[in-house]
This record gives C-alpha cells, sequence and structure tokens, in this order.
C-alpha cells in the first residue's frame, strides 16, 4: 500500500499492531485492555471534558491507564501528535504516550519527559501489555538477560578463535571460514529458540535429536558424522533447502568439538524477547564491522532500512525483492513489518513464509541470508546464489528494496536499454524492470549516480527511470553514514507507479545531516530528533513555505529543471538562493572573475575534505621545499600557476610544490585545477581572503557532489554561478591590512618563540 491517505488507514495498522500484540480490544470481553475513543471509567471521563484520545491502553483487569496512543492524521507532524497526547495522558494518570501513522511511531514517558528506550535504543513501535509495564516508573528497559549480553560481546573473540581452528581444515580466510562458523552458530541459535518455545507451552516443529544439547555431548567421528550426515541432512529436508545445510566441510572431530565447546556456554537468546533470531544478526553484524572486506558488502544501517521499508509501507499479498541481499538485512526488516501490521491467520502466515520474500546474491552471503530468515520466522525458500544483473527478471514483484553494490562491473550490460559495463549504471536498471507497472522502488545509489554528467549513460538511464516511474523523494544520506564499512556518500532513491507513470512536476529532496548516529567509526547514538524522522514524519510539505523547508534541509525540485540540466538529480544545482544572495554590496558570479586558465580543461573543482584555495600572488623564493618534493628540476609533469591565478584542490601543502624564483610560475600537482582571473578592478589578496572565508567554506560544502572523499568536487557550472559581495576598493584594500597586521603580529610570535627556544637550549651550552 502506498502512502496512507484517510485516518482510518493508520487506524486499521494500529488494531492490526495491538491484536498482534496480544492487546484486546473486544467490547464483550472480560480481558479488553484495550479502549477506543472512550475510556473506562466515569472518573476519567469527567477528568477528560469531553476529549476522545484515539487509544487507552489498560492494565489488564484494572482501571489503571498505561498509554495513550495518538493516530497520527494524514499531514500532521509528528510532535503535534505527541503533544496532543500528552495533554490526554497527563489529565488521567496514564505515563506513556505513542504518537503514530501505524508506520512510523515516536514515544514519551511524560513523568521523565523522554522518549522510551529498549535495550539501549529508542522504541519506534508499539509493544506487549507485559513490556509495557515495565515503563511505568521509567523511559528505559532492557529486555536483554546480563547473560545474553555478555555471550552476544564474546561471539566476536571466540570467532577469532575459530578462525585459526578453520585455517587448519584448509579454509580461505574470509567468506568461507565465516559461513562454516555460521552453520554452527545457526545450529545453536536455532535449538535456543526452539528450547524457548517449549518453556512457554508451545509446540516446537524441530525433534530434540536434531537440537544442540543432544548432540553437543557427542565425541570424535561419531560427533562429526551427527552434525553433518544427520542433523543439517534432517534441516536440508526439512527446510527443503540442500544448498544452505550442507555438510561441514570441518575434517577433524576435535576441531568441531572445540568450536561447539566454545560456544556451548553461551546464552545468545531471551525468552522475553520478541526477536528471537537477533543473536545470530548481531553477530554478523559485528564481525563485518570489524572485517568490513571479509563478507564484501556495506551493511546498511537498521535505522535507514527501517526508514526504507516505512517508505514503502508493503503490505501482506505483495512481492519484495532485494536482487543484491547480502545476507539479508532488509529483507529481514521488511518481513518484520509485515509480521507486526497484518492480520495473522494461516492464510497470511503461509503467503508471508512462502510467498513474499524474494532475495539474491552472487556470493556465499545468499546463504547466511537464508540462515537469517528462518531465524527471523521463515521466508528463505526465494532467495537464491547467483548473478541478479544476468539474470533479468520482467514484471514479477511489487516491491524492490536494495543497496546496490558500488563501482560493479558487469558483461552482462547489453541485456538492459542502457546498455553499459558500469554496475553503477545497471544495477538500477534491473531493479526496475523486475518491477510489476505499478510497483515501488527505494534503491541506495552513489552520490555519483545522481550528478554525473561526464557520461552520456548516465543521463540516459536518470532519464529511462524518471520518465517511466514517479520520482516522489530523494534522501541524501551524510558521509559517514556507512561507518566503519567506509566513507561512501549515497543517497535513497523513492519510486512510486512504476510503469504507469512518470515523475509529476515535482519531487522531494531531502539533505540529511544528523541521521540520529555520529558519523565516525563508533556510530554512536545521539539523543534527540534527527533528520530521517522528517522524511517520515512531514506529509503536509506542500503547505510549508520552501524557505522554511530549505532550513530544514528539504527542497522541492522542479522536475522541468531536471529535464533541462541533463537529467541530474543533485539538489544543489536548483538551489537558487547559491546565486541569489543578499548584500549591501554589489554581488557578481564567480563566472565574471575567473575562467580557466590555458589547456586546463578539467571539468569539475577536485576537492578534498576541506577545499584548500589559494591566490598566487607573486614569485616566492621557496628552493628547499620544491628540491625536497621533486627529485629533479624537469617539471614538465607538473601545471603552471602564474601570478594572480586561483588554486583549487588538495590542502596546499600537499600539492603545491613550490615557487622558484628564476620561473614565472609555480609548479603544482596535476590534481589542482587552475582558474585565470580575468576581473582586474580587484585587490587579489581580499578575493584570496574571501574564497577561504567560512562563508565560502559552507557554500562548498553545499555545492560538493560524489560518492568518495577524494573524488568530491564542485561542477564547473555550479561554481561559476555562485556570487560574492564586491565591496568598494577601500573596503577591500581595509580588509587586507588588518590581515597583513595580523600576519605580521604572528610572525613576530615566531620568533619571539624562537628567540625563547634558543635561550632555553643556551642554558645547557653556558
Amino acid at each position: 500500500m502506498p502512502t496512507l491517505t484517510v485516518e482510518r488507514d493508520t487506524e486499521i495498522l494500529i488494531d492490526n499492531q495491538l491484536r498482534n500484540l496480544g492487546w484486546d480490544n473486544d467490547p464483550h470481553s472480560k480481558d479488553r485492555n484495550v479502549y477506543q475513543q472512550r475510556v473506562k471509567t466515569e472518573e476519567q471521563k469527567k477528568k477528560l471534558k469531553g476529549k476522545r484520545p484515539d487509544y487507552i491502553l489498560y492494565e489488564s483487569h484494572t482501571n489503571n491507564p498505561i498509554a495513550v496512543i495518538e493516530a497520527k492524521k494524514p499531514g500532521q507532524n509528528i510532535r503535534e501528535a505527541i503533544e496532543q497526547g500528552r495533554r490526554y495522558a497527563e489529565r488521567i494518570d496514564a505515563p506513556i504516550v505513542f504518537a503514530t501513522d501505524g508506520i512510523f511511531t515516536k514515544t514519551l514517558h511524560i513523568k521523565v519527559n523522554k522518549p522510551l528506550k529498549i535495550n539501549g535504543e529508542e522504541l519506534d513501535e508499539l509493544v506487549r501489555e507485559s513490556l509495557a509495564l515495565q515503563y511505568l516508573s521509567t523511559s528505559e528497559v532492557n529486555t536483554l538477560d546480563k547473560k545474553v549480553i555478555k555471550s552476544r560481546g564474546e561471539l566476536i573473540s571466540i570467532f577469532d578463535t575459530v578462525n585459526d581452528l578453520l585455517r587448519e581444515e584448509g579454509m580461505q580466510q574470509g567468506l568461507e571460514r565465516f559461513t562454516e562458523f555460521s552453520n554452527i552458530l545457526f545450529l545453536k541459535v536455532l535449538s535456543e529458540i526452539e528450547d524457548g518455545k517449549e518453556l512457554i507451552g508451545e509446540k516446537s516443529r524441530i525433534n530434540n535429536a536434531y537440537r544442540w544439547n543432544y548432540f553437543k555431548n557427542k565425541k570424535g567421528l561419531e560427533l562429526l558424522s551427527y552434525v553433518s550426515d544427520t542433523v543439517l541432512k534432517w534441516f536440508a529436508k526439512e527446510y527443503n533447502d540442500e544448498n544452505i545445510f550442507q555438510p561441514l566441510q570441518i575434517k577433524h572431530p576435535d576441531n568441531l568439538k572445540e568450536i561447539i565447546n566454545l560456544l556451548d556456554d553461551l546464552q545468545l537468546t531471551d525468552i522475553n524477547a520478541d526477536v528471537k533470531g537477533d543473536a545470530f544478526e548481531y553477530f554478523i553484524r559485528s564481525y563485518s564491522a570489524s572485517n568490513p572486506s571479509d563478507l564484501g558488502e556495506i551493511f546498511t544501517p537498521r535505522h535507514v532500512v527501517k526508514t526504507m521499508v516505512k517508505l514503502l509501507n508493503p503490505e501482506i499479498g505483495e512481492t519484495i525483492y532485494d536482487p543484491f541481499c547480502g545476507t539479508g538485512g532488509m529483507l529481514i526488516v521488511a518481513y518484520k513489518h509485515l509480521i507486526s501490521n497484518m492480520p495473522r491467520n494461516e492464510r497470511n502466515l503461509e503467503f508471508l513464509k512462502n510467498k513474499t520474500i524474494y532475495g539474491a546474491d552472487i556470493t556465499k552471503a545468499s546463504n547466511i541470508a537464508k540462515m537469517n530468515m528462518i531465524l527471523a520466522g521463515d521466508g528463505h525458500s526465494n532467495i537464491v546464489r547467483q548473478d541478479s544483473l544476468a539474470n533479468p527478471i520482467d514484471n514479477k514483484f511489487d516491491i524492490v528494496i536494495t543497496n546496490m553494490p558500488f563501482a560493479q562491473k558487469t558483461r552482462y550490460g547489453d541485456k538492459y536499454t542502457v546498455p553499459n559495463r558500469s554496475g553503477d549504471i545497471v544495477c538500477p536498471q534491473h531493479c526496475f524492470r523486475a518491477l510489476k507497472p505499478g510497483g515501488r522502488m527505494a534503491i541506495i545509489v552513489p552520490d555519483g549516480f545522481l550528478s554525473n554528467t561526464n557520461q552520456k549513460a548516465y543521463e540516459n538511464v536518470r532519464r529511462y527511470l524518471t520518465e517511466n516511474a514517479n520520482l516522489k523523494s530523494i534522501i541524501s544520506l551524510p558521509r559517514g553514514a556507512f561507518e566503519p564499512y567506509n566513507r561512501a556518500k549515497a543517497s535513497i532513491l523513492y519510486f512510486t507507479d512504476v510503469k504507469k507513470s512518470k515523475t509529476k512536476n515535482y519531487f522531494w529532496f531531502f539533505t540529511v545531516k544528523n541521521d540520529g548516529y555520529t558519523l565516525d567509526k563508533k556510530r554512536e547514538k545521539i539523543e534527540g530528533p534527527n533528520d530521517l524522522e522528517l522524511v517520515l514524519s512531514e506529509n503536509n510539505l506542500e503547505d510549508q513555505k520552501l524557505q522554511y523547508l530549505m532550513s530544514l534541509g528539504i527542497d522541492k525540485i522542479d522536475f522541468d529543471k531536471v529535464k533541462s540540466n541533463n537529467y541530474a538529480l543533485n539538489a544543489v544545482s536548483y538551489r537558487e538562493f547559491l546565486y541569489n544572495i543578499s548584500s549591501k554590496y554589489k554581488t557578481i558570479p564567480l563566472g565574471d572573475i575567473f575562467e580557466l586558465s590555458g589547456k586546463d580543461k578539467i571539468g569539475n573543482l577536485t576537492d578534498a575534505p576541506i577545499m584548500s584555495i589559494t591566490m598566487a600572488q607573486g614569485l616566492i623564493d621557496q628552493n628547499e621545499k620544491f628540491n625536497k618534493r621533486i627529485a629533479s628540476k624537469n617539471i614538465s609533469k607538473y601545471k603552471k600557476v602564474y601570478k594572480n591565478e586561483l588554486v583549487v584542490g588538495f590542502p596546499i601543502d600537499e600539492g603545491v610544490l613550490g615557487f622558484q624564483t628564476k620561473y614565472p610560475y609555480a609548479a603544482v600537482s596535476p590534481a589542482y585545477t587552475i582558474w585565470k582571473l580575468k576581473k582586474k578592478d580587484i585587490n587579489v589578496i581580499f578575493l584570496g581572503l574571501l574564497l577561504r572565508s567560512y562563508k565560502m567554506r559552507e557554500i562548498y560544502k553545499m555545492t560538493m557532489q560524489g560518492s568518495v572523499d577524494r573524488r568530491r568536487s564542485i561542477p564547473k557550472d555550479i561554481f561559476l554561478k555562485i556570487r560574492i559581495p564586491i565591496p568598494p576598493m577601500e573596503v577591500q584594500n581595509e580588509i587586507v591590512k588588518k590581515q597583513n597586521e595580523i600576519d605580521d603580529a604572528l610572525n613576530q610570535i615566531k620568533i619571539s618563540e624562537q628567540i625563547i627556544a634558543e635561550k632555553l637550549d643556551n642554558l645547557w651550552n653556558e
């Protein structure tokens, strides 16, 4: 189902979620603990003074309200819904507020004025009564047993030992060893899950003879034979999948016994936790974070995946496909979304487990994805190991969700509408082609895909997608969102009405600066609102002023302008405020000041994390520095920078090789772009200061494009349009004079520091 359109849509989702969580909204039931649009007692009714909360959750068999649920109406801000729920909750003394549109949920504990947290993460869904009761006096709950937390933390160190054992078996480092260990870990986790079911009176589908506690005490060849030839063969038959449940590659029984002993003391699942397979996925992500190259995939942060799933909002009956599924993280989140929101009857469960989830991966990671799905509740049967690009699919799926592999090459590009050897061009086409008419797609692409105008194929594929589907929004993720795997800069493209429509008059571009986590390798949680909430909670964007939206990092992109601009999808090309600055002085575009120098035909300005700009103001004697940087005086491989030219590129102390007094120019790295000054009535030193000013650096950051730090750039056409204020010459000269005074003072400080250092050194010589 696409975006919710009426409040009743929200209520249907909330009703299903509450029912699946064990809440009772039946007016005729003696166990009723949910009241909709009414309260349980006359006293509470009087306190509300005619107001009617959407839902009130009660402690069973009491009149004690636990929580108020405010159903967010289409177009209503989630924060407004929270505040409305707070007012109701305070009147009837309910400690908890949920505000939700059935997809995006925020919480508040009114006694401490904080959102609810579970196991250190902010809660983003409704919960069952037993868990809600734990929040009565606190906003933070840990549902995991301390031993479970400790055990999960020990998995990585255990694998370090296992890694050595599997090396003895002749297995290759990386995916081969990891997969072998995952097979054994899977048996451990699944056995714990099934043992837990029996403890609470549920029936297990797995006989005790195939569980961990039955075979763990066996020894020698009997153990090896039993696990490989009995347990795994039984799983292959039970789950109808011989590819995933193959005999172990381990040949030495003692190695298998040691691995089993290492895992045996761990407790990896918690009987009280709703999700039992998290330990397996936790290990996969933790291992990959410390060994990012071993599995050959970039893990998409869970909160980003949840955002994509909530945008797509899959319904039971729809099919979901990830052609580059890796270990299955996106498919698992989609599966959990469905099982939370759908009516849980036999027909729906059967469809969910066998006819909903589809995935493919070129590596053995597809087997791990299958195991991951089984532990999540199943849905593994339609995940295959294959090169998706070699196997185009036509009109089969309702939804595609994926993080496509970046910068891959393929020999199968000629199978697609826009043929190319670049996977960045072919992968989106594979996804698009696989969708049924009317389908939806959320795909993560490298930022270069949005803006590359040097290769015609990029323009052609962007035209193909936007002219044959409705591009609803682009969510630009911050650099660092994929740490610790890499620092790729990427964006989510969200399409609807695939093959039935085209992009309308405009689309929304969200620039996410704060995704809720620090943008370093640790990726620690940041308290408070984040920009991804805007993507999900703002349905009334059309009613907001564009200036206000831009202050939030939201752009409304006119599609007619996109069509006349090589179908470039980056927001910066359409940000008129960069070119219409306000100043009490005359403003002129950089294109009136500079032109490319000589034979420098580089189209983009190569950039580093912080742009370095310098004006060559004169010829400076730097022979010593120059000679250290190059082996000879042959500078034919370098670019020449003449007086009054602009140098743009990597930090200046890494690239400029020095000025020679006997040459009328400087020799600089070819990584630089050189711009010639064509406007004469300007103080060159002032211009250099202005171009390196804080305000200009902020503008550069807003205009940079590209997915990798060292390849980020400002397109030439955008650079030349940026306007700068040019005050009268006396103002320019006064600024330069002040800067010279600062430089002189700093030089004097350096001289004084050197004199003091020499005097201190001489204390030992006198």
